[in-house]
């Protein structure tokens, strides 16, 4: 048994004896009432036929000698220590013709005396409980009335001693009932707490085997409690580390690949350049050919500067601490000069680029040079993969929240599977048209996110891309 069921089992156990021992205390203490009151009622009964028998007597003269005896077994008849006491405490005389003297034989105590002195007084039947040395003493007086009037009192004192017998042999049940329950619900906390105990154990085990690297893990719990809820966060937790376990290998993977994409991307330029100067240092060049390996030197070295400003580019825009100079702008002309530029690239095969000019201004506060070489980079990949003759539409909209600018080309399309790294770095169409770096939309992502533009792409391989910038239009800058 682990430390925690056995706290369990104690608790109960500790809950289950504070309730017996509740439960006792209130059964003696209602048995001792309800005995009390019992017995108050026999005695009160007991008065009210002593009473009744004594007015019956006064009423009738001839029967003074019966009143007489009456009273000397008063205390047998009431089964308790009985006084009669009349007004004046002496002689009881009756008030018919005869007028009887009565001799009171059994003298009251002073107590007695005192209790009889509130019913006269009241004139109505009255109990009294006094506790003392010799235990609980019941005091139950009525008024003995002659022609309405109240004439003497009956006093019936009484120890009140419940019945041991009866007493003993509830308390024997009921201390074997309370028993019985005591062990059984022992019995039962123990069961409960092992059962208790298994969720508890599984979301262990689940956490022992997430510390070890096993995302997969599933704790198995579905109580629908607050064990259930940590065992479901327990689950999520693995969702989530799972997740991240996944992305952190890809990032690893993406890093190794770009290591290996600036390694391929170098490699070429120089090997080129050191191959071309190699052969010019031998001599091996014809006079008529130098100029020619000068030309292709000079455009390895260009390929290679521009590598490495788009590299410099990026590693600045994705630094958060690089900042970008923002100013109020108009975001329609900021489209219109790009798509003037890219109209001069768009001639030389045939591509027609639609655009209508946005007629009223576009405030926005960004960095106008940043704004232009997104725009630009997406309107030169939609001349680069469309074919010669094609068209480009370029649409605005304006709306209460946004201003939208989409690019829609008739080029060979992005494949769906590769659609979520087209802003990876180093990324190429598989359709082999594809020119530059690699790094121009990884470019743009991050001056949009720089800005706090949203970019959507829908494409169809063979058909077209459609690219969508979502432009806040109250940014903050």
């Amino acid at each position: 048994m682990n430390k925690i069921t056995k706290k369990l089992f104690l608790y109960f156990s500790f809950i289950c004896a504070v309730l017996a021992m509740t439960v006792f205390i209130g059964f003696y203490g209602t048995f001792r009432y309800y005995s009390y009151q019992h017995h108050e009622h026999e005695l009160h009964l007991r008065a009210e036929i002593i009473k009744e028998k004594l007015e019956d007597y006064i009423s009738d003269c001839a029967s003074n000698q019966e009143l007489s005896a009456y009273l000397k077994v008063l205390d047998d008849i009431s089964l308790a220590d009985a006084y009669f006491i009349s007004l004046d405490g002496q002689e009881f005389t009756c008030s018919c013709t005869c007028n009887t003297t009565i001799a009171i034989e059994k003298r009251p105590t002073k107590e007695a005396e005192t209790f009889a002195e509130q019913i006269f007084k009241s004139g109505k039947y009255t109990q009294e409980k006094k506790t003392g040395s010799d235990g609980t003493m019941i005091y139950v007086g009525i008024p003995v009335k002659e022609q309405g009037e109240t004439k003497a009192v009956v006093v019936l004192v009484d120890t009140f001693d419940m019945d041991q017998g009866s007493f003993l042999m509830a308390i024997f049940v009921l201390f074997a009932c309370l028993l019985f329950a005591l062990l059984l619900s022992l019995f039962l906390s123990g069961i409960m707490a092992k059962r208790f105990m298994v969720p508890i154990q599984k979301i262990a085990v689940a956490t022992a085997e997430l510390a070890d690297g096993n995302y997969q893990i599933k704790t198995e719990v579905h109580d629908k409690n607050e064990i259930g809820e940590l065992a479901e966060k327990t689950d999520i937790l693995a969702q989530k580390l799972d997740a991240a376990n996944k992305e952190s290998e890809r990032m690893r993977q993406m890093q190794k690949d770009y290591i290996a994409n600036i390694s391929h991307e170098l490699r070429t330029p120089v090997t080129v350049i050191r191959s071309s100067l190699e052969a010019l240092n031998d001599g091996m060049i014809p006079e008529n050919k130098i100029k020619e390996y000068q030309r292709q030197m000079l455009m390895e070295t260009i390929s290679l500067q521009r590598l490495i400003n788009d590299m410099l580019e990026l590693s600045r825009l994705e630094n958060e601490d690089f900042p970008i100079e923002k100013e109020e702008l108009d975001l329609g002309f900021v489209l219109e000069d790009a798509v003037r530029s890219v109209r001069m690239l768009a001639q030389k095969k045939n591509i027609k680029v639609n655009y209508k000019s946005v007629e009223e201004e576009w405030p926005f506060g960004g960095d106008y040079g940043r704004l232009r070489q997104m725009l630009l980079t997406v309107l030169e990949n939609a001349v680069k993969y469309s074919e010669a003759d094609k068209e480009i539409w370029v649409e605005t909209i304006k709306k209460t929240d946004a201003y939208y600018i989409s690019v829609k080309d008739e080029g060979c399309g992005i494949e769906k599977e590769n659609l979520a790294f087209i802003f990876e770095k180093f990324y190429r169409s598989a359709s082999g048209q594809a020119e530059g770096t690699g790094l121009g939309m990884a470019i743009a992502k991050s001056i949009a996110d720089r800005h706090d533009i949203s970019i959507r792409i829908h494409s169809v391989e063979g058909e077209g891309s459609k690219v969508t910038f979502i432009v806040p239009v109250n940014n903050e800058y």
